[in-house]
Parts: C-alpha cells; structure tokens; sequence
C-alpha cells in the first residue's frame, strides 16, 4: 500500500542520511561518573571512550578525537608544576573541562582552531560545605557528639559544662565573589552574619554583602574578620596571596577557609600561623599536593604535618562532589557538545578559536 511505501521511504531516507552523518569521537579522562549522564544528554551520533589516565592508550586514541573532557592539557592538575606531554591531534575541535579550574590547561600549547570551555555547577555543594563547617566550628559539634557516644556528660549544660559560640554576628570575607562565592553569602546572611566581598574588579554590590571592596584592599580590613572563605581561581596574581603578611594583621580567632586551590595560600606561612596560633585555626579542603591513586594510603597533602594539628579541618577535596553536581556538570558538558556538533554558539567559553 502506499502508506508502507512511504514508511520504508521514510525509513531508508533517514538511515541513509545517518550514514553519512559525522560521528563525534569523544574522549573521557579522569572523571568515570560523567559517563552514564553524557549517553543520556548527547543528541548527536558518537562514540564514547574513557581512560582514567593519560597513558599511550589515551594519546593513541585522542589523535583522531573530535572531543576531549578532561581536567589537564600539558600540566599536572591541582596545583601542580610538573609538564606533560601534550598530544598529538589532527580532528580536535573542543577541550572541554569537567570542572571550573583552569590551572591546569597549557593555553600556549592548545591545537589551532581548538575551542575551551569549562563548566561550573559546584556552588550549591560547596557553599553548603563551608555553611556546616562554619557551624560546626562554632558548636564543636563533632567533638561533643563524639565524646557523649562514649557517655562522657562533662559537656553538658546542667553541669556547668563549656559554653558553645553561636554563627550569628560574625563577619565573614569571601575572597573571590563570583558563582561559588555568591551561594556561600546567600546561605550565610539569614544567619545574621555581616559578609563582605572582595572581587578583582569593581562591580555592583549585592542584597547579601554589607561591603564589597577589590581584593587588593584585602590588607586594609582582614583584622575585622571572623572567617576568610578563598573562592577566587589560581592564577598569577592569586598565587601565594594569603601569607604571612596578612597572617599577622588577621584576628587571633579568625578561621580561613581554602575550598578553591592550594596555591593561593603560602603553605609554610599558613602551618607557622597555625602552629604558633596567630590565626585561631583552618578549614581545608584544597591541597598542596596530590595523590596519583587513591592507593597510595598515607600520602601527605602537605610538606607539613596539617593533620597533626588541632586547630585544623581537613577534608580530601569532597566540597563539591555531589551527585547532583556531577549529573548538573554532565548536562552542560552535553549541551555544549551538540551545540558545537550543530554549529551553535557554545557557553562557559575560556577560549574561542
């Protein structure tokens, strides 16, 4: 009948058409989660492959990629200074980063005509991170629970037991006011807390911030601050920008809080300031150092024995790895990816070639 004929038309046409579509090759290195999201999200023909490290398998096959989703391109990722080899590749339209950090991107080695973006989406969990440690800081609370498990009642209040502080009233600096630094003040502010910005560049104070000044007048008021969250990126001019000069104008209580990389705080000033107690303490999440698999038990984040202190929280860089966040991360990833496959403009462009 000619209903049937038009539906194997139909059918042949668009199988034809598929034939000669372009498939993306598209490859995954490090983060193994974004997998199951992407084959969800990606609305274009492609083949997916996955390396959780850049060994001669992943060279071999990025040579022909179209695609690439990884944290490093000639560097070593989370601070590191170490270089490394930069592939060889002849199809390579996209360098896409799972993650907000581009410190570990070698932009003089990039393939001509190869665009990088990156994606952020880690906000929301890290901004709660900060709000149930600032909290717990101030309750002790894990300590108190811990101790009442072992029925230990010293702490109680009918006995007379240590007084606890309280969130409300303090002041709290956000270094680097952008996207993580805006959902850590929204969170914050109900607390009743007076919060103050410090951006790179002049811009608009918002309904959150008391104050917003530039970071480089961060000298000017840091003694005023009960907390210092760092949430601005790692570059040349944050490198090693929290030191020892601003250890010492800082109050003796005062906390800072690194959810954003290692290296902007100077390592050995910060265990002196925490050793000798000129600051009263810190909340890290963001290291110094890495492992190359979670093998390696033991392995120090530090030169320094930050673990040994107890004026310090310490957490293996979890902040932001939500569930939620991954399969947030993996929508844009994909949406950018069809965007390009269709020739549409692409977000969270750090370079357009």
């Amino acid at each position: 009948s000619i209903i049937v004929i038009c539906i194997n038309l139909f059918y042949y046409h668009n199988n034809f058409i598929r034939g000669f579509m372009q498939e993306y090759k598209i490859v995954v290195q490090g983060t193994r989660k974004i997998i199951t999201y992407l084959k969800s999200y990606l609305k274009i023909p492609y083949k997916l492959y996955y390396f959780a490290k850049q060994n001669e398998n992943y060279f071999k096959k990025l040579k022909k990629a179209d695609v690439v989703i990884t944290m490093s391109w000639g560097k070593t990722m989370w601070g590191g200074t170490e270089n490394l080899k930069v592939p060889e590749v002849q199809n390579l339209k996209l360098i896409h980063l799972p993650g907000a950090g581009t410190d570990a991107i070698n932009f003089s080695q990039l393939p001509k005509n190869c665009k990088v973006c990156n994606v952020y989406e880690h906000e929301i969990p890290i901004a709660e991170y900060c709000l149930a440690n600032i909290l717990n800081w101030e309750m002790n609370l894990i300590e108190k629970t811990s101790k009442f498990k072992n029925l230990d009642w010293s702490d109680c209040m009918i006995f007379d037991g240590p007084t606890h502080s309280e969130l409300y009233d303090k002041t709290i600096g956000i270094l680097g006011y952008g996207k993580i630094g805006k959902e850590i003040a929204k969170r914050i502010k109900p607390f009743g807390t007076h919060l103050i910005g410090y951006t790179r560049t002049n811009r608009k104070k918002d309904k959150y911030l008391n104050n917003l000044y530039l970071s480089k007048d961060l000298k000017k008021n840091i003694g005023s601050l009960d907390y210092l969250i760092i949430a601005c990126p790692l570059t040349k001019s944050t490198k090693n920008i929290i030191n020892s000069n601003l250890f010492k104008l800082m109050k003796k209580d005062a906390v800072i809080i690194n959810i954003a990389r290692g290296g902007i705080i100077n390592e050995k000033d910060l265990y002196d300031a925490l050793k000798k107690r000129s600051i009263g303490g810190a909340i890290i999440d963001t290291w110094f150092k890495y492992p190359q698999s979670k093998e390696q038990n033991g392995f120090k984040p530090s030169k320094f024995s930050f673990n040994k202190m107890k004026n310090v929280i310490m957490s293996p860089h979890i902040s932001a790895w939500s569930e939620n966040m991954i399969e947030r991360r993996s929508r844009v990833i994909s949406d950018n990816i069809n965007r390009l496959y269709n020739k549409k403009g692409l977000i969270n462009k750090v370079r357009n070639a």
